[in-house]
C-alpha cells in the first residue's frame, strides 16, 4: 500500500496507471492530470466527475501533452473517461500527462 504524502523509499515502484496526480493553473481553468503509468484501459479521473465533491466544472477540451495526437473523451458523472490513441506509443511509457481545459 502506498501512503499519502511524499514518496517514501521505493514506494514509487508500486505506482501505476490507477495512480493519478493533479495540478492546476492559477486561473483555475486548466487541470493537469499525470497518470503514473501507461494505461492499458481508458483513464478514469474520478476527482473530475460531474457529481464529485470537488465540483471541478465542465471539461471542454482534453489534450495528450507532448503530442499532436487527439484523444477521445467524455465527461461522465463519476469521472471523465479518456481513451488514448491506439497507435500512439511514446518513447517512454512510465507516465501520461493530460491537459484538461475547464469552462
Amino acid at each position: 500500500m502506498v501512503q499519502a504524502g511524499s514518496f517514501q523509499g521505493d514506494s514509487v515502484n508500486k505506482l501505476g496507471e490507477k495512480d493519478i496526480r493533479f495540478t492546476r493553473n492559477k486561473a483555475n481553468n486548466v487541470v493537469y492530470a499525470i497518470v503514473l503509468g501507461w494505461p492499458a484501459e481508458p483513464i478514469l479521473a474520478r476527482s473530475l466527475g460531474f457529481s464529485v465533491a470537488t465540483s471541478p466544472g465542465k471539461i471542454t477540451r482534453v489534450e495528450l501533452l507532448g503530442t499532436g495526437a487527439s484523444v477521445d473523451w467524455k465527461q461522465q458523472a463519476d469521472a471523465p473517461r479518456v481513451e488514448l490513441p491506439k497507435n500512439y506509443r511514446p518513447k517512454v511509457d512510465y507516465a501520461v500527462a493530460l491537459k484538461l481545459t475547464l469552462s
